[in-house]
């Protein structure tokens, strides 16, 4: 039964599991694995799917945060060069090299942005806040990414706030109206959006421009110029190694690929634009969240090989792109980071956030586990039957919420938002 305070979201996702009754959910799937599968292979499909099984714990050893993301750092050189290296010696070829490079290289990427970038914002690297700092801007630099500064203020102090948090005050869900998806709009329009959006030169440039924005524009003197620097190095690098080798290994994977992989997360990642107004209790922040999960169903026992030949096809072509390519890292369960903030062991939250569950953490996670593709469509379907109406350029006092249950305030607290601004920055995302 849905509160009336939060009936809406709590309607979409209710609505999402009924229709996915005849479907297995994500814990049968997952468990399905740790039964057929041997033990010493758990660990492993945690970590290619993002959701831990019953009961298991981390691996004994685990990389520090900061170790993690000098491996992160080292990932990217090593990956272009070898794109760069196939280009040169394996000519046509270098088809069977690059879907790989380009993967690992966008993994390095998105993980220096939504990974290392964001827990740095979050002070959540290491105890020291100025080495926190330096890592945001070296990995926010070599991923051309959001500046500490625009970072912290869109991220920590708007979309974080339970006053802003999926409303059309949020600039990450401001941006996917000036994106085209529009509160309201016909379903199939908007799967016609979603695929069209990936090859719009209009949304790759608004990506081009934030990028240019935040890293020449609004950063510090001293962070403008490391940016520079930056693209002084990569200049050379063309120079060095040749048109075809640069565009193929360097522009392909940092600027198309890495746009369409933001926009696969983006979309997915919260139940965006389902309300006109904030969440007003916990259990309505919640429904707007949920784990995204890359796990394949297995055939049934005794199938015949063509079944596991379809599953070893949808693994490697599918959900392995899908787990490093768009939710990297943690992000599966970037949920557990909103329901439970006072969680800052994100190494290991894809555990952490099933012993949890175990526990029975009151957030109700496990009934909002999804795959995703199953994650879009709900994000899609909530959209259409919004109620929000986007006629009124700015945000109204009905739009925020004053719930005291998150510390009361007044609409005053919130700043003013220049939306151009707000969700030109929200697109790095």
């Amino acid at each position: 039964m849905c509160p009336k305070s939060h009936s809406r979201t709590c309607r979409i996702n209710e609505g999402a599991r009924v229709s996915a009754q005849s479907s297995p959910t994500i814990a049968e799937i997952r468990h399905d694995y740790a039964v057929r599968f041997p033990q010493w292979s758990q660990q492993l499909i945690t970590v290619v799917s993002g959701k831990a099984a019953d009961n298991q714990r981390p691996p004994r050893m685990t990389l520090h945060p900061v170790v993690s993301w000098l491996l992160g750092l080292a990932q990217l050189p090593i990956s272009v060069a070898i794109s760069v290296l196939a280009v040169r010696f394996l000519g046509i070829y270098a088809i069977f090299v690059l879907p790989i490079t380009w993967l690992t290289t966008v993994n390095s990427l998105r993980k220096l942005q939504v990974t290392f970038s964001h827990h740095a914002v979050h002070r959540e690297m290491c105890e020291s806040t100025v080495l926190n700092r330096m890592i945001q801007v070296i990995s926010s630099t070599a991923s051309f990414t959001h500046s500490y500064e625009d970072y912290f203020d869109e991220h920590v102090r708007s979309h974080h706030s339970r006053k802003v948090f999926t409303t059309m005050i949020d600039p990450d869900a401001a941006f996917l109206v000036r994106l085209g998806f529009l509160p309201g709009q016909d379903m199939r329009e908007l799967r016609r959006r979603l695929w069209l959006t990936p090859v719009s030169p209009r949304f790759h440039a608004l990506f081009i421009l934030a990028r240019i924005r935040t890293n020449f524009i609004t950063a510090t003197l001293p962070r403008i110029g490391l940016a520079i620097l930056w693209t002084a190095g990569l200049a050379w690098l063309a120079w060095s190694i040749g048109p075809w080798e640069f565009i193929l290994g360097v522009v392909v994977p940092f600027f198309p690929l890495y746009h369409i992989s933001a926009l696969i997360q983006f979309l997915s990642e919260h139940l965006w634009l389902a309300s006109e107004q904030a969440p007003t209790s916990k259990a309505d922040y919640a429904n707007r969240c949920w784990g995204r999960f890359c796990l394949e169903p297995l055939p049934t026992p005794g199938a015949p090989v063509a079944g596991w030949v379809r599953w070893a096809a949808r693994t490697v072509f599918v959900q392995v792109p899908g787990r490093f390519g768009v939710l990297v890292n943690d992000l599966p369960v970037h949920d557990l980071h909103h329901v439970a903030p006072a969680e800052h062991e994100w190494t290991t939250a894809l555990w952490v956030r099933q012993r949890l569950i175990a526990e029975g953490h009151p957030s109700g996670m496990e009934s909002r586990e999804l795959s995703l593709g199953d994650a879009i469509t709900r994000v899609l379907t909530a959209i259409s039957t919004s109620p929000v109406n986007i006629t009124s350029s700015q945000p109204t006092r009905a739009m925020v919420s004053n719930s005291t249950e998150f510390g009361g305030g007044s609409v005053g607290e919130i700043r003013t938002y220049n939306q151009e601004d707000r969700t030109g920055h929200a697109v790095l995302r």
